[in-house]
């Protein structure tokens, strides 16, 4: 029986409104609570492949999210003259999760998730400061209390803040997770107004290929991703060695728009595939829709407490909103199946969704920092070891990764199950919880 379970989920980004849209169809009871006034999609692109689009399926989402994208077929690289250096095909992950992979811009990835909301459960202007717990509930300060707060707000979660300050003073945290963050990966992003397709080869397909551009010299990496509309998404991807970030002197390392616009200045020289320089593109680019972000590739190892728990938001070489998504499948199915919202069972669950979800977020920041280092690294072994990635690499390997990548395409188990389509058949769920009180 749905409904027995209250929740506050901190964050309206893509986690958090992917989640409310499965609570909608399991009945439970929610609130978003957003710190922005309004929603801002800052950011470039996303990315969905066939492990979350089977629950946009679910979910009724599946046309919106094809009709406002692209299918991604390949990665081709280039040097900093532009001249291509490699490719790295992507077509056999159709067959492999029975779904294309796919591209789109943030506004509409937003536009989507809201379709379906109701307006009244999203609370804007809600910065959350304060989360009192006790045996009977999870009170956020500026919201009624619920049974249980989920932190969807990303790396730079308050929420995480709040409870690891909870875990230390309790002598629970540990020693990495007791670290600041360093922010060793520096990235500025947009997405373009329109340019002419007829001036671009690259823009008339009805795929999207990634374009990157790997410069000899220069400490940074630039990629561009056509979307629909003649419209290019573009990120700007600068790692910053360890020792510089950790003293919090690297270069970049402030927010605001002065900062933006010295990193423009910084890399606009660049020549990009589309036939212009990446300052050029950054011209063509609204204002609104430039944003830099500083990110740490890291594995937080504490993600709930008492009744608090958090979406394992691991940035991932642009993956990160199919493991939200994904976080939430997993919590979603063991919340609808939750006997009563006692202490100890809501235990059972976050052990649970902590014990199957860690695993999938650390391999997943594993493979992004090795995808890192391929990217960024600079110097004669690294063009080397590129250069076999790129071109050398058989397609049995590419094959095998995709498979292992793909192989948990879960759905919601309460909802009517979508056929799968992918080969080979995607990796058994986990056996339910409280199934006697589900079916009861």
């Amino acid at each position: 029986m749905p409904g027995k379970v209250s929740v506050t989920i901190v964050g309206g980004g893509i986690g958090g409104l992917s989640l409310a849209n499965m609570f909608e169809h399991a009945g439970i009871n929610y609130v978003i609570l957003e710190k922005s006034s309004n929603v801002k999609p800052l950011g470039s692109s996303l990315g969905l492949d066939a492990s979350s689009l089977p629950v946009m399926e679910q979910l009724n989402l599946l046309d919106d999210f094809y009709n406002a994208s692209k299918p991604v077929r390949q990665f081709n690289f280039y040097n900093e003259a532009v001249e291509s250096t490699g490719v790295v095909d992507f077509a056999c992950m159709t067959e492999i999760g029975g779904y294309p992979a796919v591209i789109l811009d943030r506004p509409a990835f937003y536009d989507i998730l809201l379709k379906n909301l109701p307006k009244s459960k999203i609370l804007y202007g809600k910065r959350v400061t304060e989360i009192e717990q006790d045996d009977k509930g999870a009170t956020v300060r500026c919201a009624d209390g619920s049974d249980i707060v989920v932190g969807a707000d990303g790396a730079y979660s308050a929420v995480r803040q709040i409870m690891y300050k909870e875990l230390a003073e309790k002598g629970k945290l540990s020693a990495n997770d007791a670290l600041p963050l360093s922010y060793d990966q520096h990235c500025l992003v947009g997405v373009s107004e329109p340019f002419d397709p007829k001036d671009h080869e690259l823009l008339r397909r009805k795929t999207s290929d990634f374009e990157i551009v790997i410069p000899k010299s220069d400490p940074f990496y630039a990629i561009y991703m056509p979307l629909p509309g003649n419209r290019v998404s573009w990120a700007v991807i600068h790692n910053v060695p360890k020792a510089s970030a950790k003293d919090g002197e690297a270069r970049f390392s402030e927010w605001g728009p002065e900062a933006t616009e010295e990193m423009i200045n910084f890399v606009r020289h660049q020549p990009s595939p589309l036939k212009c320089t990446l300052g050029e593109v950054i011209d063509r680019t609204p204002k609104h829709l430039i944003s830099k972000i500083m990110l740490e590739e890291k594995y937080f190892e504490s993600w709930y407490n008492g009744r608090v728990v958090l979406l394992g938001d691991v940035p991932s070489a642009g993956l990160g909103a199919n493991l939200a998504i994904l976080d939430g499948v997993h919590l979603c199915n063991l919340l609808v199946d939750i006997p009563s919202p006692t202490q100890e069972n809501i235990a059972i669950v976050f052990e649970n969704y902590f014990g199957n979800r860690s695993k999938i977020a650390q391999a997943a920041l594993d493979n992004a920092r090795q995808f890192g280092k391929v990217m960024s690294n600079r110097g004669f072994v690294s063009e080397v070891v590129r250069k076999i990635f790129f071109n050398y690499i058989p397609d049995w390997m590419t094959r095998m990764q995709n498979t292992q990548r793909l192989q948990f395409r879960p759905q919601l188990h309460f909802l009517p199950q979508v056929p799968d389509r992918g080969t080979p058949k995607a990796q058994p769920q986990e056996p339910r919880l409280f199934v006697s009180a589900a079916t009861a």
